[in-house]
């Protein structure tokens, strides 16, 4: 018997790897190719964490508008729990052109709870980017008894009546007509809030990821705000939630699919929602493919353009004050 080359032996057990059992044809695997169009053109992610911040980011202010304004995004809302976000937005806006940018307060411990005077500033400050304003996140009392933690937090509402503070909060919001949204209050307090700045002028209200843990609004509840004018917020966020979470701190919340995002949705209208990503955190996707998982996702589960472009486009541009 001739005497095989070791190239030939080599090339042969090559061949057979590639065929696969039984010589089956190879199949090459690949990540699909970019869309034509992105799927999230005109978008608006209401929910955007970055850094610098106190918390685990990974990726800062500038960097995230740059890869939505790949993304064909129209605009972003700066949170970040313990400070404002106002004059950052306005400085990304003079670095990155061609998107929108805003910020606001989150009225936590860190900037004095439910203080009015810090709404007051923040809204004042150059460039005109600090439109949002979110009610206690992780210092509200609801938050507290809900992940079991000790203490007692920031209440917005008692037994249905807002606080002093809060009013004060709510008049601010109503004069300048900045967008309210409702943080990791209780329920009832959620609702309470609504009620009362309706009544005294509050345009812009939006539930903080409704369906999360916190605030934690079932159907009917949903239902009651979306009566009032308020819009529930969906977030990508809580979809990678739940005991089987990559990121262990993600464990201890409870998963809201994007099926029973999209349920909600069919049961009360897409006229009442908004999304966002609520994204930013280390070892998480970024914001602009999260956010386009998310519309891939309620896509799937029967949602129509028509309502995916009321929810990413027409309802935030409304609350924003941006052009339709």
């Amino acid at each position: 018997m001739a005497k095989l080359s070791h190239r030939w032996v080599l090339g042969a057990v090559a061949a057979m790897l590639l065929a696969g059992p039984a010589g089956a044809q190879e199949v090459r695997v690949f990540p699909p190719a970019p869309p034509t169009e992105s799927p999230i053109a005109g978008a608006i992610d209401f929910h955007v964490h970055s850094a610098p911040d106190v918390f685990g980011r990974s990726i800062d202010d500038n960097a995230v508008a740059e890869v939505a304004v790949r993304a064909g995004m129209r605009a972003l809302v700066y949170k970040n729990h313990v400070t404002t976000t106002a004059d950052r937005a306005a400085l990304v806006m003079k670095a990155v052109p061609g998107i929108e940018v805003f910020g606001g307060i989150t009225l936590n411990q860190a900037v004095g709870g439910i203080n009015v005077m810090a709404v007051e500033w923040m809204h004042r400050i150059e460039g005109g980017r600090g439109k949002v304003v979110w009610l206690p996140t992780f210092d509200a009392d609801h938050h507290l008894r809900v992940f079991g933690e000790a203490g007692e937090g920031l209440k917005v509402a008692v037994d249905g009546v807002v606080t002093a503070e809060t009013e004060a909060v709510l008049e601010v919001i109503a004069r300048e007509n900045l967008v309210l949204h409702t943080g990791h209050v209780a329920p009832a307090e959620v609702l309470a809030v609504i009620r009362r700045g309706r009544e005294i002028g509050v345009d812009n209200i939006v539930i903080t990821h409704a369906m999360a843990d916190v605030p934690g609004l079932d159907l009917d509840q949903m239902r009651q705000a979306a009566a009032m004018g308020a819009f529930m917020e969906l977030d990508y966020i809580n979809h990678l939630m739940g005991p089987q979470a990559h990121l262990g701190w993600m464990r201890h919340w409870r998963r809201v699919s994007i099926a029973d995002m999209a349920a909600a949705v069919k049961a009360i209208g897409a006229a009442h929602f908004v999304l966002g990503s609520d994204l930013g955190q280390t070892g998480n996707p970024i914001h602009p493919d999260g956010y386009k998982m998310l519309v891939a996702g309620l896509q799937k589960a029967g949602l129509s353009e028509a309502d995916l472009d009321l929810m990413m486009k027409t309802n935030p541009a409304r609350l924003l004050g941006l052009e339709p």
